[in-house]
């Protein structure tokens, strides 16, 4: 079984919380689902989580849900059996640069200072 996390900013704020809560209801909950199916496997599904080639630390899910590709980065750890959640990202195609280097400084934020995080 696998632990999810979400990151936090430095104030506290559940940033991933944050982005779901801001997406359209039917989006958001399928997410969670997602994730709640994703803890209870042992090797998830190629078609539902993949590498991102150029960034070996960091991990996508892809949700589509009305349209739209939902999907939510980041990394197994800091521990075993963890996956923590560092960026939510919408996006068709290529992730930006810029996503990309974001969600890495967030996953070596994480790494640096494990109270960055809480469960999902």
């Amino acid at each position: 079984m696998w632990t999810f996390y979400d990151f936090m900013d430095g104030r506290g704020v559940n940033l991933i919380r944050q982005w779901l809560d801001g997406l359209p209801k039917n989006a958001s909950a399928k997410i969670d689902t997602r994730l709640l199916f994703m803890r209870a496997i042992s090797v998830w599904p190629e078609q539902y989580v993949s590498a991102i080639t150029g960034w070996p630390q960091l991990i996508e899910f892809r949700v589509v849900s009305g349209g739209n590709q939902y999907r939510p980065l980041g990394f197994f750890g800091p521990g075993r059996r963890e996956f923590t959640i560092v960026l939510g990202a919408v996006e068709k195609g290529k992730l930006s640069g810029r996503i990309l280097e974001a969600a890495d400084d967030n996953r070596r934020t994480v790494l640096a200072d494990r109270r960055r995080i809480c469960k999902h």
